[in-house]
């Protein structure tokens, strides 16, 4: 497995694991029970979402590094590895492997399950000023809920719930 989906595959278990322990240890069930990620339209994220990403968030000095809680990959930052051995990326489009990995790390950390508008993808990235959240450098991408970008990135996120 390449190195790019290994962290990816040990946390998509974690949350199974942590519901089982729970339950081996005779504790009640949670009032929220596990759910299964949010799968948002992926033909939407790669036209759409993913532009955005690479131009707001997947820069060296942001999230295009693998220091971050939240990696993602972009052409011309952090590139991801072939899954065939030896092989080279195509400097001028992300691979599958990659696209893929930028869609379930924004699913599994930043979609709330339950309602788009309560994101941390979307809260992040807004003004704290208009409801958002703290960004590290109090970086606000989108000044308001009106923004094109915002209201896109909402949609995609619903589409999955």
């Amino acid at each position: 497995m390449p190195r790019v989906f290994a962290d990816c595959h040990r946390l998509v278990w974690l949350p199974a694991l942590l519901c089982a322990a729970s339950l081996a240890a005779g504790c009640p069930p949670a009032d929220n029970p596990y759910r299964p990620y949010p799968e948002p339209d992926y033909a939407q994220f790669t036209a759409r979402v993913q532009p955005i990403m690479r131009d707001t968030c997947a820069f060296l000095g942001c999230h295009g590094t693998y220091d971050r809680p939240l990696t993602l990959f972009a052409v011309d930052n952090l590139r991801g590895e072939s899954s065939v051995k030896g092989a080279e990326l195509d400097p001028d489009r992300m691979s599958e492997e990659e696209l893929l990995w930028n869609y379930d790390a924004l699913r599994m950390r930043l979609v709330d399950e339950t309602s788009a508008e309560q994101s941390a993808l979307l809260l992040k990235c807004l003004d704290p000023a208009e409801g958002g959240l703290y960004h590290a450098d109090e970086l606000v991408v989108y000044e308001d809920r009106d923004d094109p970008d915002f209201q896109l990135l909402r949609d995609w996120i619903a589409s999955g719930l």
